[in-house]
């Protein structure tokens, strides 16, 4: 099995078995390639990021969309203690329901 992500297209690829493709099938971002015979040998996921990223968190930047803010005004927010974050690296990320919360 072969596993390769293209980030900059946000695109996924496994192949379970490295035949020629004889036909695919595209339905909701995700194509199944199938041999001659009829069996999957791969799938292909679009939009990989979307369907695999926590739905429940925002970056900086959405966050500070969303609130209709700066990032420099969200940075004051983080370090004054007026809104829960995690970070990931170098980058922010926060629930949902915290930005809500800080927006009403």
């Amino acid at each position: 099995m072969k596993i390769h992500h293209n980030s900059e297209i946000d695109y996924l690829s496994i192949d379970f078995r490295d035949e020629l493709e004889a036909k695919s099938k595209y339905e909701d971002g995700i194509i199944v390639r199938y041999n001659k015979k009829g069996d999957v040998i791969g799938i292909d996921i679009t939009d990989s990021m979307k369907l695999f990223s926590n739905s429940d968190l925002m970056t900086l930047q959405e966050a500070c969309d969303f609130l209709e803010i700066s990032e420099s005004t969200m940075r004051r927010k983080i370090r004054a203690n007026k809104i829960k974050f995690t970070k990931s690296g170098k980058d922010y990320r926060f629930k949902k329901s915290e930005i809500i919360r800080v927006g009403g």
